[in-house]
Protein backbone atom coordinates (compact mmCIF):
# COMPACT_ATOMS: atom_id res chain seq x y z
CA UNK A 1 0.00 0.00 0.00
CA UNK A 2 2.81 2.38 0.93
CA UNK A 3 4.57 1.61 -2.32
CA UNK A 4 1.40 2.39 -4.25
CA UNK A 5 0.97 5.74 -2.50
CA UNK A 6 4.61 6.61 -3.09
CA UNK A 7 4.26 5.80 -6.78
CA UNK A 8 1.15 7.99 -7.06
CA UNK A 9 2.95 10.87 -5.35
CA UNK A 10 5.85 10.60 -7.76
CA UNK A 11 3.52 10.58 -10.74
CA UNK A 12 1.66 13.58 -9.37
CA UNK A 13 4.91 15.53 -8.92
CA UNK A 14 5.97 14.74 -12.47
CA UNK A 15 2.64 15.70 -14.01
CA UNK A 16 2.20 19.06 -12.27
CA UNK A 17 5.39 20.73 -13.61
CA UNK A 18 4.54 19.58 -17.12
CA UNK A 19 1.17 21.28 -16.86
CA UNK A 20 2.67 24.37 -15.25
CA UNK A 21 5.14 24.71 -18.11
CA UNK A 22 2.28 25.40 -20.50
CA UNK A 23 0.22 27.48 -18.08
CA UNK A 24 1.53 30.81 -19.40
CA UNK A 25 0.61 29.92 -22.97
CA UNK A 26 -2.83 28.77 -21.90
CA UNK A 27 -3.42 31.90 -19.83
CA UNK A 28 -2.32 34.19 -22.64
CA UNK A 29 -4.50 32.38 -25.12
CA UNK A 30 -7.68 32.30 -23.08
CA UNK A 31 -7.33 34.86 -20.31
CA UNK A 32 -9.86 34.55 -17.54
CA UNK A 33 -13.47 33.50 -17.78
CA UNK A 34 -15.27 30.41 -18.93
CA UNK A 35 -14.57 28.68 -22.27
CA UNK A 36 -17.94 29.89 -23.53
CA UNK A 37 -17.67 33.57 -22.56
CA UNK A 38 -14.87 35.93 -23.65
CA UNK A 39 -13.33 37.68 -20.63
CA UNK A 40 -13.23 41.03 -22.46
CA UNK A 41 -14.67 42.47 -25.64
CA UNK A 42 -12.46 42.98 -28.68
CA UNK A 43 -12.11 46.74 -28.22
CA UNK A 44 -10.40 46.23 -24.85
CA UNK A 45 -7.78 43.94 -26.38
CA UNK A 46 -7.26 46.43 -29.21
CA UNK A 47 -6.81 49.45 -26.92
CA UNK A 48 -4.44 47.56 -24.61
CA UNK A 49 -2.39 46.32 -27.57
CA UNK A 50 -2.25 49.84 -29.01
CA UNK A 51 -0.97 51.12 -25.66
CA UNK A 52 1.76 48.46 -25.73
CA UNK A 53 2.66 49.47 -29.30
CA UNK A 54 2.93 53.11 -28.23
CA UNK A 55 5.45 52.00 -25.61
CA UNK A 56 7.23 49.81 -28.20
CA UNK A 57 6.59 46.82 -25.99
CA UNK A 58 6.26 44.35 -28.84
CA UNK A 59 6.16 41.27 -26.64
CA UNK A 60 3.22 42.60 -24.66
CA UNK A 61 1.46 43.73 -27.84
CA UNK A 62 1.87 40.28 -29.35
CA UNK A 63 0.62 38.52 -26.23
CA UNK A 64 -2.43 40.77 -25.96
CA UNK A 65 -3.38 40.41 -29.61
CA UNK A 66 -2.81 36.65 -29.54
CA UNK A 67 -5.17 36.37 -26.59
CA UNK A 68 -7.70 38.60 -28.33
CA UNK A 69 -7.52 36.70 -31.62
CA UNK A 70 -8.25 33.48 -29.72
CA UNK A 71 -11.64 34.90 -28.80
CA UNK A 72 -12.18 37.06 -31.88
CA UNK A 73 -10.47 35.32 -34.83
CA UNK A 74 -12.43 37.37 -37.35
CA UNK A 75 -11.46 40.78 -35.99
CA UNK A 76 -9.33 42.44 -38.67
CA UNK A 77 -7.99 45.15 -36.35
CA UNK A 78 -6.70 42.58 -33.86
CA UNK A 79 -5.12 40.56 -36.65
CA UNK A 80 -3.49 43.65 -38.12
CA UNK A 81 -2.02 44.58 -34.73
CA UNK A 82 -0.84 41.02 -34.22
CA UNK A 83 0.86 40.99 -37.62
CA UNK A 84 2.43 44.37 -36.89
CA UNK A 85 3.82 43.01 -33.61
CA UNK A 86 5.23 39.96 -35.39
CA UNK A 87 7.01 42.27 -37.86
CA UNK A 88 8.51 44.38 -35.09
CA UNK A 89 9.85 41.20 -33.52
CA UNK A 90 11.47 40.10 -36.78
CA UNK A 91 8.98 37.34 -37.66
CA UNK A 92 8.30 38.64 -41.16
CA UNK A 93 6.76 35.55 -42.71
CA UNK A 94 4.31 35.20 -39.83
CA UNK A 95 3.54 38.91 -40.04
CA UNK A 96 2.65 38.70 -43.74
CA UNK A 97 0.51 35.62 -43.11
CA UNK A 98 -1.51 37.23 -40.31
CA UNK A 99 -1.95 40.61 -42.01
CA UNK A 100 -3.09 38.81 -45.16
CA UNK A 101 -5.96 37.35 -43.15
CA UNK A 102 -6.85 40.82 -41.89
CA UNK A 103 -6.70 42.23 -45.42
CA UNK A 104 -9.07 39.59 -46.75
CA UNK A 105 -11.53 40.38 -43.96
CA UNK A 106 -11.33 44.16 -44.28
CA UNK A 107 -9.12 45.60 -47.04
CA UNK A 108 -7.90 49.02 -45.95
CA UNK A 109 -4.85 51.11 -46.92
CA UNK A 110 -3.29 50.60 -43.49
CA UNK A 111 -3.38 46.83 -43.93
CA UNK A 112 -1.68 46.98 -47.33
CA UNK A 113 1.03 49.24 -45.88
CA UNK A 114 1.46 46.90 -42.90
CA UNK A 115 1.88 43.87 -45.13
CA UNK A 116 3.98 45.88 -47.60
CA UNK A 117 6.62 46.56 -44.96
CA UNK A 118 6.62 42.86 -44.15
CA UNK A 119 7.30 42.09 -47.80
CA UNK A 120 10.08 44.70 -47.84
CA UNK A 121 11.71 43.03 -44.84
CA UNK A 122 11.55 39.72 -46.73
CA UNK A 123 13.09 41.32 -49.83
CA UNK A 124 9.95 40.71 -51.90
CA UNK A 125 9.90 44.11 -53.61
CA UNK A 126 7.38 43.14 -56.28
CA UNK A 127 4.76 42.13 -53.70
CA UNK A 128 5.53 45.22 -51.59
CA UNK A 129 5.05 47.48 -54.61
CA UNK A 130 1.75 45.79 -55.48
CA UNK A 131 0.47 46.33 -51.94
CA UNK A 132 1.60 49.96 -51.96
CA UNK A 133 -0.14 50.64 -55.28
CA UNK A 134 -3.34 48.99 -54.05
CA UNK A 135 -3.26 51.01 -50.84
CA UNK A 136 -2.72 54.25 -52.75
CA UNK A 137 -5.61 53.43 -55.07
CA UNK A 138 -7.87 53.08 -52.02
CA UNK A 139 -6.72 56.32 -50.40
CA UNK A 140 -4.18 58.56 -52.11
CA UNK A 141 -3.80 60.65 -48.94
CA UNK A 142 -2.64 57.77 -46.73
CA UNK A 143 1.08 58.48 -46.88
CA UNK A 144 2.52 55.23 -45.50
CA UNK A 145 1.97 53.42 -48.78
CA UNK A 146 4.13 55.99 -50.58
CA UNK A 147 6.94 55.11 -48.19
CA UNK A 148 6.48 51.41 -48.99
CA UNK A 149 6.39 52.22 -52.71
CA UNK A 150 9.60 54.25 -52.53
CA UNK A 151 11.50 51.49 -50.72
CA UNK A 152 10.14 48.82 -53.06
CA UNK A 153 11.22 50.78 -56.14
CA UNK A 154 14.62 51.41 -54.56
CA UNK A 155 15.00 47.68 -54.01
CA UNK A 156 14.19 47.15 -57.68
CA UNK A 157 16.84 49.68 -58.73
CA UNK A 158 14.30 52.29 -59.87
CA UNK A 159 15.56 55.32 -57.98
CA UNK A 160 13.83 57.96 -60.10
CA UNK A 161 10.41 56.49 -59.40
CA UNK A 162 11.36 55.94 -55.76
CA UNK A 163 12.27 59.61 -55.32
CA UNK A 164 8.99 60.65 -56.92
CA UNK A 165 7.07 58.40 -54.51
CA UNK A 166 8.82 59.67 -51.38
CA UNK A 167 8.36 63.26 -52.53
CA UNK A 168 4.61 62.57 -52.73
CA UNK A 169 4.71 61.34 -49.14
CA UNK A 170 6.64 64.42 -48.01
CA UNK A 171 4.24 66.75 -49.83
CA UNK A 172 1.44 65.31 -47.69
CA UNK A 173 3.43 64.89 -44.47
CA UNK A 174 6.53 67.14 -44.48
CA UNK A 175 7.37 66.61 -40.81
CA UNK A 176 7.75 62.83 -41.04
CA UNK A 177 11.26 61.77 -40.01
CA UNK A 178 10.94 58.37 -41.72
CA UNK A 179 10.22 59.87 -45.13
CA UNK A 180 13.22 62.21 -44.94
CA UNK A 181 15.31 59.24 -43.84
CA UNK A 182 14.16 57.23 -46.86
CA UNK A 183 14.87 60.17 -49.16
CA UNK A 184 18.38 60.45 -47.71
CA UNK A 185 19.07 56.86 -48.65
CA UNK A 186 17.75 57.41 -52.15
CA UNK A 187 19.84 60.53 -52.70
CA UNK A 188 22.91 58.72 -51.42
CA UNK A 189 22.32 55.86 -53.85
CA UNK A 190 21.85 58.39 -56.66
CA UNK A 191 25.19 60.04 -55.87
CA UNK A 192 23.77 63.28 -54.45
CA UNK A 193 25.92 63.14 -51.33
CA UNK A 194 25.35 66.74 -50.23
CA UNK A 195 21.59 66.39 -50.66
CA UNK A 196 21.63 63.10 -48.76
CA UNK A 197 23.48 64.72 -45.87
CA UNK A 198 20.98 67.59 -45.70
CA UNK A 199 17.88 65.39 -45.59
CA UNK A 200 19.36 62.86 -43.17
CA UNK A 201 20.19 65.72 -40.82
CA UNK A 202 16.64 66.96 -41.22
CA UNK A 203 15.29 63.51 -40.34
CA UNK A 204 17.40 63.44 -37.19
CA UNK A 205 16.31 66.97 -36.26
CA UNK A 206 12.65 65.95 -36.54
CA UNK A 207 12.91 62.69 -34.58
CA UNK A 208 16.26 60.93 -34.05
CA UNK A 209 14.59 57.90 -32.45
CA UNK A 210 11.54 57.37 -34.59
CA UNK A 211 10.04 53.90 -34.76
CA UNK A 212 11.88 52.03 -37.54
CA UNK A 213 9.67 49.77 -39.70
CA UNK A 214 11.46 46.53 -38.83
CA UNK A 215 14.63 45.23 -37.14
CA UNK A 216 17.65 45.58 -39.37
CA UNK A 217 16.39 48.78 -41.01
CA UNK A 218 19.49 50.99 -40.66
CA UNK A 219 18.74 54.19 -38.76
CA UNK A 220 19.47 57.71 -39.98
CA UNK A 221 22.39 58.18 -37.58
CA UNK A 222 24.25 55.24 -39.06
CA UNK A 223 23.39 56.28 -42.62
CA UNK A 224 24.77 59.75 -41.93
CA UNK A 225 27.91 58.43 -40.23
CA UNK A 226 28.65 56.12 -43.17
CA UNK A 227 27.81 58.64 -45.87
CA UNK A 228 31.42 59.53 -46.65
CA UNK A 229 32.25 55.91 -47.44
CA UNK A 230 28.96 54.74 -48.97
CA UNK A 231 28.04 57.69 -51.20
CA UNK A 232 29.85 57.94 -54.53
CA UNK A 233 29.30 61.40 -56.05
CA UNK A 234 27.64 61.30 -59.44
CA UNK A 235 29.50 62.86 -62.36
CA UNK A 236 28.03 66.25 -63.41
CA UNK A 237 25.61 66.01 -66.30
CA UNK A 238 27.21 66.67 -69.66
CA UNK A 239 30.66 65.65 -68.42
CA UNK A 240 32.42 63.36 -70.85
CA UNK A 241 35.46 61.29 -70.20
CA UNK A 242 38.40 62.28 -72.43
CA UNK A 243 38.63 60.00 -75.44
CA UNK A 244 42.00 58.47 -76.29
CA UNK A 245 43.85 60.54 -78.92
CA UNK A 246 47.09 60.07 -80.75
CA UNK A 247 50.01 62.07 -79.47
CA UNK A 248 51.02 64.71 -81.99
CA UNK A 249 54.66 64.52 -80.91
CA UNK A 250 54.55 60.75 -81.26
CA UNK A 251 53.15 61.10 -84.77
CA UNK A 252 55.90 63.52 -85.76
CA UNK A 253 58.55 61.19 -84.38
CA UNK A 254 57.20 58.26 -86.40
CA UNK A 255 57.13 60.36 -89.57
CA UNK A 256 60.73 61.42 -88.91
CA UNK A 257 61.88 57.81 -88.53
CA UNK A 258 60.14 56.77 -91.74
CA UNK A 259 61.72 59.72 -93.56
CA UNK A 260 65.19 58.85 -92.32
CA UNK A 261 64.84 55.25 -93.43
CA UNK A 262 63.65 56.39 -96.86
CA UNK A 263 66.66 58.69 -97.30
CA UNK A 264 69.06 55.96 -96.19
CA UNK A 265 67.54 53.62 -98.73
CA UNK A 266 67.97 56.14 -101.50
CA UNK A 267 71.70 56.43 -100.73
CA UNK A 268 72.32 52.72 -101.17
Amino acid sequence: MKKTLLLLCLLFCLIIPAGAENSLTATLATGTGSPETPPQNASVYISEAQAAVAERNWTSALLLTTRGVTWYPGNADLLCLQGYSYRKMGQYGKSVEVVSRATLLDPKPVRYANRGYGYLALGNYTAALADAETGISLNANYTTNYGVKALALQGMGKNTGALAAIDQALALEPENAHYWHVKGGLLSTSGDCAGARDVLERSLALDPDYNLPYPGFVDARQNLAELNTTCIPAAPQGTKLPSPTKSSSGGIAIIGIIGALFVAGMRK
